[in-house]
């Protein structure tokens, strides 16, 4: 079986576009979504009918659940406002239906962030001065109810592969936002310092296989959408993979 995983497209239809050309021409069978589908001011509908014509299985992320906790709320949030403008009912009721993780062939393990909590980065460890990664014995005890022993992860939109000894983590990155900038838990930032899409190709077999891919796209026109919605901080992420850290006023990104 080979199958591709994708995570955190947030809206960019242009970078998804060219993740699944490029997933195309290497016999894939399955496509799975880690979630953070849909969030950002760039294309969101237009992400939803890419992600619904190519039969993606798709998670939810906590900014797919922040959309549809949202919907009436009439929050103060230009960016959320605009996704709000832009999808249809047939895109807010999937996002409605989306699970929290999925099991495949008793053999992998998919969600968001860490299991059950869809804001926790898994793999990562928040220091004051750098992002880390966890000590093996912690993701051993934070995997302790999964069975599977593969798991794959997205949220923090870097790319990553872990053995445990138990289990191997991986995280395909991001396919439509390379970098960005919290506050919480502590500042930090997570870059990959290219605009290129990423994603993962993971085979099974006598012998397994991760190839974690990195395509070239037409970021420019991302860019300048983020623009066009006031989201100069997005546009920078997009066209360099690179962040400097600013206070937001709403969520994560």
């Amino acid at each position: 079986m080979k199958i591709a995983v994708l995570s955190d497209i947030h809206g960019n239809s242009w970078a998804l576009e060219s993740v699944l050309e490029d997933i195309r021409q290497k016999g894939v069978t399955r496509i799975y979504d880690l979630g953070d589908s849909l969030y950002g001011p760039l294309d969101p509908q237009g992400t939803f009918e890419l992600i619904i014509r190519n039969g993606i299985k798709s998670l939810s992320g906590n900014e797919d659940r922040l959309i549809v906790e949202n919907l009436d709320a009439g929050v103060m949030n230009q960016t959320l406002n605009f996704i709000l403008s832009e999808l249809s009912i047939n895109a807010i009721d999937w996002l409605k239906g989306l699970p929290q993780s999925r099991q495949t062939d008793n053999e992998i393990y998919l969600c968001h962030g860490a299991p059950g909590i869809d804001t926790e980065y898994l793999i990562e460890k928040l220091n004051t001065e750098f992002v880390g990664i966890k000590d093996l014995k912690k993701l051993d005890e934070l995997l302790n109810g999964i069975n599977e022993r593969i798991v794959f992860c997205g949220h923090s939109h870097c790319q990553r592969f872990v053995e445990t000894g138990r289990k191997i983590i991986i995280n395909p990155g991001s396919v439509g936002c390379p970098a960005f900038d919290d506050d919480l838990p502590v500042p930090h930032k997570m870059e990959n310092f290219s605009p290129m899409a990423r994603y993962c190709i993971f085979e099974t077999g006598k012998n397994i296989k991760i190839d974690q891919m990195a395509v070239s796209y037409d970021f420019e026109k991302a860019a300048k959408r983020a623009e066009e919605n006031n989201r100069y901080d997005w546009a920078k992420w997009i066209r360099t993979g690179t962040s400097y850290h600013v206070r937001h006023n709403n969520c994560k990104i």
